[in-house]
């Protein structure tokens, strides 16, 4: 075997040398037609160098959610469907199925629970000592009181933390039950920038940590979206790990897991040739499970018509098992750790997104803020006029295309 030498046996490149391979690979192709902005002007490609890494990068590992039993993460599943004994139903079938966690949907579209014993149906067969409960971000501190005859399973009651009364739970819920999911997704579903995104989930995070103290590190989880494009979502999300890293610490917290759980975009998703939706949420799924999520709820690709059908739960349950049982994304605790362009781009992110919240707090915090609440309409107006576009809607469209059955349709 030859003694080859990595650092001594190569010649010397500069980004200059690459760039010109790159061009003449493109045969006469203007370079610049790649250099393609996001939403927040940050440069994606085509070409990174080692020369652009940070200096301070180090792997970011999962926080290590409960009850994952040697998976990489939780396969969580959305139930959402108003007829109780039918949301039991589709949980058990999830949970037979692969799935491992239950993000429930207590809200006007999904179900609405009035008391403990409704709860106690919805979850019932439902092994709670083995599965962890989500509830969706919401500020009633209210559905407290409907997990009273769980206090061993992990429930995450998906509070704001600018929700009544948040201090006083805290001292006397069971020592499984988180209290806080900062609702960053809701962001991107306005139309925020991934900028924004990340910057609402900072002012969420110190927010908590003002309201609780260094205890708010037993309590914060966050949803966050992933889209289409994975290798950006795979940025966003190592982002906010660093982000919350340094708000953690800034607050006397040095070792601060955070629960990241990645949903798939709601804004991504179309009506028209709904089964195109099939591909922008395996790539959404790609970069959550790279980027390293706890949790992730793949949506249905009926999702904007209605509530979905057994086939379009399984469709979205199945899409986790290839990645997980299949393709064994999660093998890798940090996949794209010392990659050039997601460690560029992590890095650019990250400091935008670091801007943005340092004037929500000269702005006076998330709660009524006009201004920031403008910037997030402006984003959304600018993305509408670049036009991309769109699979199966612009580009490529169907000449027929075949209907897609929800259960219950949307009003």
């Amino acid at each position: 075997m030859s003694d080859l030498k990595l650092t001594q046996n190569f010649p010397e490149t500069s980004h200059e040398d690459w760039q010109a391979l790159v061009e003449k690979g493109l045969r006469r192709v203007e370079f610049e037609t790649l250099l393609k902005p996001t939403d927040d002007g940050m440069i994606r490609g085509p070409l990174s160098s080692a020369a652009e890494l940070p200096k301070d990068i180090a792997p970011l590992p999962r926080a290590g959610a409960p009850l994952l039993e040697g998976r990489p993460w939780h396969i969580t599943v959305s139930v959402s469907d108003p007829d109780i004994a039918h949301a039991n139903k589709q949980a058990l079938e999830d949970l037979t199925g692969g799935a491992s966690a239950l993000r429930l949907s207590l809200c006007e579209r999904g179900i609405q629970i009035k008391n403990k014993n409704e709860m106690k149906r919805l979850l019932d067969q439902v092994y709670t000592n083995l599965v962890p409960i989500i509830i969706g971000p919401n500020s009633s501190t209210a559905n407290a009181a409907l997990f009273e005859d769980f206090t061993n399973a992990h429930i995450y009651l998906g509070l704001d933390p600018a929700a009544e009364g948040l201090a006083e739970l805290a001292k006397t819920m069971p020592p499984t039950w988180r209290l806080i999911t900062i609702n960053a997704a809701a962001i991107h579903d306005q139309g925020g920038t991934e900028a924004q995104e990340l910057a609402a989930f900072a002012a969420g995070a110190a927010q908590a940590f003002r309201v609780l103290g260094a205890e708010a590190a037993k309590h914060i989880s966050v949803e966050i979206t992933t889209n289409q494009d994975g290798h950006l979502s795979i940025a966003k999300l190592r982002a906010a790990r660093r982000i919350y890293a340094r708000i953690a610490e800034s607050f006397g917290v040095d070792d601060a897991p955070l629960s990241l759980h990645a949903v798939t975009s709601t804004r991504m998703m179309q009506s028209i040739d709904p089964w195109t939706n099939m591909l922008r949420v395996m790539s959404a799924g790609f970069g959550a499970v790279i980027g390293g999520a706890d949790f992730i709820t793949t949506r249905a690709f009926t999702h904007t018509l209605g509530t979905p059908t057994e086939f379009g739960n399984r469709i979205a349950r199945n899409m986790q098992l290839m990645m997980m049982e299949e393709s064994h994304l999660g093998q890798v605790q940090d996949a794209a750790y010392g990659s050039y362009f997601h460690e560029r781009m992590t890095d650019e992110l990250a400091k935008a997104a670091w801007a943005e919240f340092q004037k929500i707090e000269a702005e006076g915090g998330l709660t009524d803020n006009a201004a920031f609440t403008a910037r997030i309409k402006a984003a959304a107006k600018a993305r509408e006029a670049k036009a991309e576009p769109i699979l199966g809607v612009t580009l490529h469209p169907a000449e027929n295309n075949r209907e897609a059955k929800v259960r219950r349709a949307y009003k």
